[in-house]
């Protein structure tokens, strides 16, 4: 059997692998020609792509990616996120943006937005009112007039509104397109404001005509064609003609019903999948076009310990606690994300709450390889591999409807669906997987609460609560790996056919996957810290990562502070930017012992070897304290405290220091039994000696002191002793 790609590479696609940049030159039998930088041609396999891209070590990036990317780091000097610019120039951003979907919503009441009609006044209030609900109130917007506008954003005239949402259309809604550019204008000509003749009015039409096929021309290419094929009579060229302006044709193809346009660019099967009426056509064709995802409160108990610590909670209190106990019966929530095409479970997550955090989770363990989980919990099948999702379909829950899971999203480039709450019928295939889950799974497992209130009443599921949040996830892993994409499903456009019989005929049939971008999960849909360059490189959480090119990077001052990028499921590396700086840098994992963890494995190795064995963390600290008094005692620098002046050390040394600068003057005094001044060498046996402790008198008269008794007296030396 020949070997298949299992990813789709298209011909002059780029590949990121192992750090070197290769540039796809045709695809045979047996693998990928490739050239590297040096003109180098070699030769790559199926199975060495498939096997990088699993591991998060390939990155394909197409040549419509390319000429994007191209495009807009052109257009706004070399800025490609909203982080990399200053403070001052991120609010501004958001405050256009805030316009321009303020714009969008009053557009969808069927008002044509023209430069005059967004000029009237009562226009701008509309358009004031409506962009501070979409903000909440954080922005101040006030039409441009005179007084006091400190802390508020000045809408712009019509003309302005209309060019910022046109480049936001323009560049796949990339927010950096608003940043101030308007220095770089150049002055205008009278060219761009004549009108049409007869002649560029069918030019105009020969190129929209065109357009509207399922080719999907590029206005771009298709405008530099049509230029030099199009039949320009000679009348014309002698009064000068002229072709319309490329800005021309795109404003006449924004003109095109949405309806006209789908239908001509896509085929009337889409326009039919994506504006028809009913739930029963197919919503998608390929493996990873449409992911829907949706959150479920399990109707099951979970318990850390199997004790029932369940308890009634005062209404009051209940709204005013956080969070539930340690080890008190709770039930948890499930995210669950699956792939329309195949109806194979692509990520999957149990939390305590349904909030934003989990479903960047759960989006991440989509687009990556899920083979720890196999072998965590001992799988026998293969799970969903890693895909690229190109549309993202969810209801309107909180955990869903917020700017941080839809600019995560279309960061990784994938087109967001907002379903209507309590609508099932607007994402019916995740829906459905809940329900066989529940009765396949959670009704044999101890804990069933049942699907309504009191459907069981003589079940007490908080007394069977055994199971703790790590087996029912562990049972739900099993489930969606080992069962359910083996069991035939009879759902609309399966025919009975299995969800992993299902993947792989979409892949023989539309054919590879669409591999995912580790970069873009990195900065899109990984966790962000700010830290500050040193010269071990960053740290996230206590974990380090270096590199040559971040220690050259901050060795300009104002490059120190950074905000860091992290993949909590892969720490391998982790992407660096500055603001104000368009530069991306990579630094590495500095800890070879986190290499295979994620984060909340190394957090949990820090932990543990934080609070390791209570009873030998004490005795190895009893054994510290006997070698530094052993060192101490030995070293003699320190006095035992029990004696005297082993007390007050400092007090001490101040009494000692003021007997230093003490000055007295004290009367002379000889010392006791001494021989009196050149009277040592006298041999005439007439020396008097003094008593201990007296004094010579030395008054005319007075008597020798008397000799103590105890006092011995040395006789004269008469003779030498040589």
């Amino acid at each position: 059997m020949k070997p298949k790609p299992l990813y789709r590479v298209p011909i002059g696609s780029q590949l990121v692998l192992d750090g070197y940049r290769w540039s796809v030159l045709g695809k045979d039998q047996d693998g990928y020609a490739v050239k590297d930088s040096d003109g180098s041609v070699s030769k790559l396999s199926f199975a060495r792509i498939d096997e990088a891209i699993a591991n998060r070590n390939c990155d394909i990036v197409t040549p419509v990616q390319h000429e994007k990317r191209e495009a807009l780091l052109a257009f706004t000097g070399g800025f490609e996120h909203l982080e990399q610019l200053s403070k001052d120039e991120q609010y501004n951003v958001r405050a256009r943006l805030t316009l321009v979907l303020a714009l969008e919503r009053i557009e969808e009441n069927g008002e044509r937005q023209t430069e005059r009609y967004l000029n009237r006044p009562d226009v701008v209030s509309v358009v004031c009112e409506v962009a501070e609900q979409i903000c909440a109130g954080s922005i101040r917007f006030r039409p441009r007039a005179g007084g006091k506008t400190e802390g508020i954003f000045l809408i712009p005239k019509g003309r302005s509104l209309l060019k910022y949402k046109s480049l936001l259309r323009k560049f796949d809604r990339n927010p950096v397109v608003l940043m101030h550019r308007e220095n770089l204008k150049g002055q205008q000509t009278e060219a761009g404001r004549r009108k049409l003749d007869p002649i560029q009015e069918a030019f105009c039409d020969y190129l929209i005509t065109h357009w509207l096929e399922e080719k999907q021309l590029k206005i771009g290419p298709l405008y530099e064609t049509a230029t030099r094929i199009f039949h320009v009579p000679e009348e014309a060229v002698v009064r000068g003609f002229k072709f319309p302006s490329i800005t021309t044709i795109r404003t006449r193809s924004k003109r095109v019903r949405k309806t006209a346009k789908i239908s001509g660019r896509m085929g009337h099967r889409e326009a039919a999948n994506l504006n028809g009426a009913g739930s029963t056509d197919v919503r998608a064709y390929l493996y990873g076009e449409k992911g829907e995802t949706d959150q479920v409160y399990l109707s099951i108990f979970v318990d850390e310990s199997g004790n029932v610590r369940a308890r009634q909670l005062d209404p009051e209190q209940a709204r005013t606690k956080p969070e539930l106990d340690e080890n008190e019966i709770k039930r948890i929530w499930l995210f669950l994300l699956i792939d329309v095409a195949s109806r194979m479970p692509l990520a999957w997550i149990v939390s305590e709450t349904a909030d934003s955090d989990h479903m960047m989770a759960l989006l991440r363990m989509a687009t990556r390889d899920k083979t720890k989980e196999k072998m965590r919990y001992q799988c026998k099948n293969n799970p969903a591999p890693a895909v690229g999702l190109m549309l993202a379909s969810a209801d309107n829950g909180t955990a869903t409807r917020n700017p941080r899971i839809y600019a995560a999203e279309l960061g990784v480039d994938t087109t967001v669906i907002t379903g209507r709450t309590y609508h099932a019928a607007d994402k019916p295939y995740v829906e459905r997987s809940f329900g066989t889950m529940q009765w396949q799974l959670l009704n044999f497992l101890p804990g069933y609460t049942g699907s309504r209130p009191r459907e069981l009443p003589g079940y007490n599921p908080k007394g069977k609560a055994i199971l703790t949040t790590n087996d029912i996830f562990g049972e739900i892993t099993r489930y969606f790996i080992d069962r359910y994409p083996v069991t035939p499903h009879r759902g609309t456009g399966m025919f009975g056919a299995t969800p992993l019989q299902k993947m792989y005929e979409l892949i023989e049939t539309y054919g590879d996957i669409d591999a995912p971008i580790q970069d873009d999960r990195i900065k899109h849909l990984g966790m962000r810290a700010q830290a500050t360059i040193d010269s071990e490189g960053v740290r996230f959480k206590g974990i380090p990562f270096n590199s040559t090119e971040l220690q050259t990077f901050g060795d300009h001052p104002e490059n120190r502070k950074v905000t860091i990028h992290l993949d909590p499921d892969d720490l391998r590396k982790v992407l660096i930017t500055s603001e104000g700086t368009p530069e991306v840098v990579t630094a590495n994992l500095s800890m070879t012992q986190f290499q295979d963890l994620s984060l909340e494995e190394a957090l949990d190795v820090m932990l543990q070897a934080v609070e390791a064995n209570p009873e030998l963390r004490k005795l190895h600290a009893e054994n510290l304290n006997d070698a530094i008094r052993r060192q101490a005692n030995a070293s003699g620098h320190f006095k035992s405290s029990l004696l005297p002046e082993g007390y007050g050390g400092e007090a001490a040394l101040e009494k000692k220091a003021e007997a230093l600068l003490r000055v007295e003057c004290i009367p002379p005094r000889p010392m006791a039994a001494t021989t009196p001044p050149r009277m040592i060498t006298d041999r005439s046996g007439k020396i008097p000696a003094f008593a201990v402790g007296s004094a010579p008198s030395t008054a005319k008269g007075a008597a020798p002191a008397k000799q103590a008794k105890s006092q011995k007296i040395f006789q004269p030396v008469k003779e030498s002793k040589l």
